[in-house]
């Protein structure tokens, strides 16, 4: 029994040494990129500037993406805010009475779309494209910018 307790606590040293030795060498040769395929956190509805009114009456939504070659989808969580110029009471109330088509074209843009495409667009290509759709629709004003408190990929 001590023969074994020897052994397994060796054999736990060489892999602790191991995965020691191996994160040393991938910083010294600056292979370790931390942090690389995180997301930048967008601004909160609160903190835009005085000049700027949000809407962020759309809440959460949940869509599956279209199916890869694998034949798998993932579900993409979001939660979207709008940014816009000035303080229109008129604009603000368009876009409460429409707020439901325009969470569905976020929901086609984003089920139209493999995980694997929407990764590779970007998250500023996609913000600026949805944009576009959104104020082609919008009558009274423009949105100037849009924002995610969420925006995960769940697998």
């Amino acid at each position: 029994m001590r023969n074994l307790n020897k052994i397994l606590l060796l054999l736990a040293s060489v892999i602790l040494l191991f995965i020691t030795a191996v994160t040393a060498i991938a910083v010294c040769t600056k292979n370790a990129h931390p942090g690389v395929g995180l997301r930048k956190e967008d601004p909160s509805p609160k903190s835009i500037s005085a000049s700027k009114t949000a809407f962020n009456n759309i809440g959460q939504i949940r869509v599956f993406s279209k199916e890869d070659e694998n034949a798998e989808k993932s579900v993409i969580v979001l939660i979207p805010w709008f940014e816009f110029d000035g303080t229109d009471q008129a604009f603000y109330e368009e876009l409460d009475r429409k707020h439901q088509s325009i969470k569905l074209m976020f929901v086609n843009f984003f089920s139209n779309h493999t995980k694997a495409e929407l990764l590779k667009l970007g998250e500023d290509s996609i913000k600026n494209e949805l944009k576009a759709q959104i104020n082609e629709s919008l009558v009274l004003g423009k949105i100037s910018g849009i924002y995610f408190n969420d925006y995960l990929f769940l697998d």
